[in-house]
């Protein structure tokens, strides 16, 4: 099991979760670590590599100092403006069902996001959307990312673990957001809304956790499926596609069609031909007046 010092939002996330989760998983909590995914992922690596217990463990830092987003990116992790945390799964789950990890997430945070919005009755237009295959976007700008992580047991058939990292930007940071993200990002409540932010990360970790564990549930397919769809924001788009390994490559043009059943992109190519993707990159079009992208982010190591 891993080991922090006992931390004041780590008890009052337990206080808010139901029993069996309480039972189920470890909660801890700090002030600053280096990436939350870092830690759990290094935890279960070593834990797995001396054949212990890996033990489902959810973990929220105030900051990070080296946040990792998507594809090596740095992720802007400041104290008191965000949400760091990340929750470690042994999920009984093939590897070619691994992107049902992200869209859960997603969904949960999604659901979690509004219902806080909801809570503390803030005048904020439109629902949270989700913006394949792991962002989530509110008001036009994107407010939280999401990185799952995972690794094989020996026989490659099946995840022996997974850490699930997620980054919500809950209000905006004092100075503003670093210029290389200022035109793109937002945040979850307006600027000047005030709150208790101890209360919002904690009544947030223990919501995502719950809604999470729910989507997860091999019976709630269809519930997760129907959240994701309800929320996606690429349906009917214009976008430009860049296949999987093809960093650098050619961008080709492509209509969004929906979501399908194992989660994958449907999209249609200017020749007509209909294609799923289920990894790669696909950016709005210019036509589209954006320049925000959305990636798969399923690692499996």
């Amino acid at each position: 099991m891993i080991h922090f010092p006992p931390h004041p939002l780590a008890a009052q996330i337990q206080r808010k979760l139901p029993a069996d989760l309480r039972k189920h998983f470890a909660v801890c909590a700090a002030e600053e670590v280096t990436s939350t995914n870092t830690v759990l992922k290094q935890y279960a690596a070593s834990a797995a590599a001396d054949q212990k217990p890996i033990i489902p463990t959810l973990l929220l830092a105030r900051s990070q100092s080296s946040g990792r987003g998507r594809m090596g990116r740095s992720f802007h992790s400041p104290g008191g403006t965000g949400l760091y945390m990340s929750v470690l799964l042994v999920p009984d789950m093939p590897p070619q069902k691994a992107l049902r990890l992200t869209t859960a997430a997603a969904a949960a945070c999604a659901d979690a996001a509004d219902a806080l919005r909801g809570a503390d009755t803030v005048a904020r237009d439109g629902a949270v959307g989700i913006k394949w295959v792991n962002d989530l976007y509110l008001d036009g700008k994107k407010i939280c990312g999401i990185l799952a992580e995972s690794a094989l047991t020996p026989a490659g058939d099946a995840l022996s673990w997974a850490v699930i990292g997620i980054g919500i930007n809950i209000l905006p940071p004092e100075n503003g957001f670093p210029g290389s993200i200022a035109g793109t990002a937002g945040s979850l409540l307006p600027p000047g809304c005030t709150v208790d932010t101890d209360e919002v990360l904690t009544t947030l970790c223990a919501d995502i956790l719950v809604r999470l564990n729910a989507y997860l549930d091999p019976m709630a397919s269809d519930d997760i499926l129907a959240a994701y769809r309800r929320r996606s924001v690429l349906d009917g788009h214009a976008v430009l596609v860049r296949p999987a390994g093809s960093l650098g490559g050619a961008e080709i043009p492509a209509t969004v069609l929906g979501i399908d059943e194992d989660f994958g992109l449907c999209v249609r190519y200017e020749d007509g031909t209909v294609a799923v993707l289920s990894s790669g990159e696909v950016l709005l079009h210019p036509q589209d007046n954006t320049e925000q992208s959305a990636r798969a982010s399923v690692h499996l190591r």
